[in-house]
């Protein structure tokens, strides 16, 4: 039976996946399940305007994987691609989800193609927004640079202002939409006992799916499956998945490839109204 619909809040809860404890949002709505996936480094909370508006054609999921948000953290060594793959297709049959249209970001989008391949009768449309895809033939796009970037990040603040006045002025932040920033900053970290901020996603995490990245054939898996797939690059985006949007929509008319203009490969914090609009026209189109 459909929930009832919190004004705009949703229900949060947890689920044991793959022996860990998964903490999700229900935000309700009417319809067939959708589940958001979103990117590393964040968390299901921060794509909620695309969560309210999907609610208008179905009932919506969001969760924050493993060492992410409000999610358990398992070793460091249980952290990689392969996991959040596994972890998605626990989810949706934790949650007893089938006949899903999904939404990912970024890893969260890799993630969806790889569990779409395998398991189309539980994810039967998708979207995937900015995948991290990298091409295992060529060396050259074996980056991990990232890396040793990420474990350098400031992991703490002194206040949620501090934070938010910190990114509102400096890039990739300061292209965001200021509602979204905020949700970030506020759910994206916790308080610690003297009143400053620490990030729930810590740089190891972060860093550690970076390093994992160039081991997972997320290309290979979106170029097998035959489900129908809406896949989305930010015009600006330096993510190299861009440069395969050709070959992915190449003799296969069930992907289709979208780019939207000024876009990053932080596009739905930049305009997540554009990407709202995209995702119900994907996913309220005929035979969704």
């Amino acid at each position: 039976m459909t929930k009832p619909l919190p004004v705009n809040e949703p229900i949060s809860d947890y689920v044991r996946v793959n022996g860990l404890r998964l903490y999700y949002l229900d935000w309700g709505g009417d319809g067939p399940p959708i589940v958001m996936v979103h990117a590393t480094g964040f968390l299901g909370r921060v794509y909620r305007p695309i969560a309210l508006a999907l609610r208008s054609i179905g009932h919506v999921y969001s969760y924050d994987q493993r060492g992410h948000g409000d999610s358990e953290r398992p070793d460091i060594a249980e952290i990689s691609w392969y996991r959040t793959a596994e972890d998605l297709e626990g989810f949706l049959l934790a949650m007893g989800l089938g006949g899903v249209r999904a939404f990912g970001h970024s890893a969260g989008g890799t993630a969806i193609g790889a569990v779409a391949d395998k398991r189309p009768d539980l994810i039967t449309r998708a979207m995937i927004v900015e995948p991290v895809i990298i091409d295992q033939a060529d060396p050259r796009q074996r980056p991990n640079e990232l890396y040793d970037r990420t474990l350098k990040r400031k992991p703490a603040f002194d206040s949620l202002d501090a934070m938010y006045a910190n990114f509102a002025g400096k890039p990739p932040y300061m292209t965001w939409d200021r509602d979204v920033l905020r949700d970030y900053c506020e759910y994206g970290t916790r308080a610690d006992g003297d009143g400053r901020r620490l990030l729930k996603c810590s740089p190891e995490v972060e860093a550690r799916l970076y390093q994992t990245a160039r081991d997972f054939d997320g290309l290979g898996r979106i170029l097998a499956s035959t489900v129908p797939m809406l896949v989305v690059f930010g015009e600006k985006s330096e993510s190299p998945g861009i440069e395969f949007g050709e070959r992915i929509a190449r003799d296969a008319p069930q992907r289709r490839v979208a780019v939207v203009p000024g876009g990053g490969h932080l596009v739905p914090m930049e305009q997540p109204a554009v990407i709202a609009r995209m995702a119900l026209e994907f996913f309220g189109a005929r035979g969704a």
